[in-house]
């Protein structure tokens, strides 16, 4: 997978979340969402305590990233994700 066409090419970001998740590839949303989404809260309060910056924690809030946009839930934890997405949540669950 190639960063470049996940990643956005110039910062600061300047289109709301929406904008830049509809041209988020197949592969980049399912791991977005499968795998990495659900365990957002655990990575940034790990992250914070290994690099000892407690700031961190203010980039997140009940799990959704807060760093370029308003928390918006829906966007990062919608109610109905897709089939696969779902798949992979429960191959990989959050807890386990």
């Amino acid at each position: 997978m190639s960063l470049s066409r996940v990643l956005p090419e110039d910062y600061p970001l300047t289109g709301d979340v929406g904008f830049y998740l509809t041209r988020e590839g197949r592969l980049a949303r399912l791991l977005d969402y499968g795998v990495i989404s659900p365990r957002l809260q655990p990575v940034y309060e790990w992250s914070a305590g290994v690099l000892r910056e407690p700031r961190l924690g203010g980039l997140i809030e009940q799990g959704c990233p807060r760093y370029a946009w308003r928390p918006d839930r829906e966007v990062w934890q919608p109610a109905r994700p897709r089939a696969a997405v779902r798949a992979v949540r429960a191959v990989l669950p959050a807890d386990g």
